[in-house]
């Protein structure tokens, strides 16, 4: 694979992550229960915070694979701590989901999530001799 194919790709990666939190801060109610069934949305203060906070990350996970679209072989730390949480994801939803504790949208997504985490390791794997150390 070519740096311009990893750059496309990280900036798509980007993209993911933006969409789905901007949706989720602008539609919280309805992606709430989207992903978690009909009844999931309480009106709960806390269940709020903790949504927006976890959607937030979100955001600010999709600006680290646009920071990595940029520069692909300076930032791989974010791209560790991508496909991690990525893989941690999509094994809380499966078993959420067999449990019946979130709908098959959100095991959908979930699914593009490890498709994501198979695809960053791919790049750390095929590119690890062309890391860039900092001399500071």
């Amino acid at each position: 694979m070519t740096d311009r194919f990893y750059s496309r790709m990280f900036l798509l990666a980007a993209l993911w992550n933006v969409i789905a939190a901007v949706a989720g801060l602008a539609f919280y109610q309805f992606q709430l229960q989207l992903f978690f069934g009909s009844d999931a949305y309480t009106d709960c203060f806390y269940q709020t915070l903790f949504y927006r906070i976890a959607i937030t990350a979100v955001l600010i996970f999709g600006i680290g694979y646009y920071m990595v679209s940029r520069q692909i072989t300076a930032n791989r730390g974010i791209v560790w701590l991508g496909a991690l949480g990525k893989l941690c994801l999509f094994c809380a939803f499966t078993c959420f989901f067999i449990s019946g504790k979130v709908t098959a949208m959100a095991f959908a997504l979930a699914l593009g999530d490890l498709v994501w985490a198979t695809l960053f390791l791919m790049f750390l794997f095929q590119t690890k001799d062309r890391v860039q150390y900092s001399t500071k």
